[in-house]
């Protein structure tokens, strides 16, 4: 019975509603308002999934797609000739170096090979050359500065050389395209 006296005499409260201790309601559910709830239903089954009927790959699509492997193909071709010219470059440079020492190698031996003296020695015996005499000798002096002069054309005469040089280039012309 005492259980029954604090249950009575205790607060009961709905949500935000609070009752009465002296409302006892005779049974225990009568006063209470249950909201209606409904169950929510799930759908379970799926869409109906829509199936595109075959269809056919366009010629074009095709051709664009040869047409793109193609490019790439040439595309690599050019790399690798790009490659390979460069590697020549490159060889052709040290052989170029190399070619250049050797020339000048080849050079000193060749000055040294001949001797002025000896050269002199047998054309002279051969009588294809003789000392000069004082006669033959020419002496440039060259002590003065150096002058130019400015010769003019006459006037009349530049007309005529205009048309010369004109003929002249339509001759130069002519032979380029024969």
């Amino acid at each position: 019975m005492a259980t029954e006296a604090i249950k009575r005499h205790s607060y009961r409260s709905y949500g935000s509603v609070a009752y009465d201790p002296a409302y006892a309601p005779e049974r225990e559910g009568e006063g209470r308002v249950e909201p209606l709830i409904r169950p929510r239903e799930r759908v379970v089954g799926r869409e109906r999934v829509r199936v595109r009927a075959a269809g056919y790959v366009a010629p074009t699509a095709v051709l664009g797609f040869l047409a793109v492997a193609a490019l790439a193909v040439m595309i690599l071709m050019s790399y690798v000739q790009l490659t390979d010219s460069a590697n020549q470059i490159v060889r052709l440079r040290r052989e170029a170096e190399t070619l250049a020492d050797q020339h000048a190698d080849l050079m000193t031996q060749y000055e040294l090979a001949f001797d002025l003296k000896t050269v002199e020695e047998q054309v002279t015996a051969s009588g294809k050359m003789v000392q000069p005499g004082a006669g033959q000798m020419v002496t440039l002096d060259l002590s003065e500065p150096d002058s130019a002069r400015l010769y003019e054309t006459p006037e009349g005469n530049a007309l005529g050389e205009l048309w010369e040089s004109l003929t002249e280039a339509v001759e130069n012309i002519g032979a380029f395209f024969r």
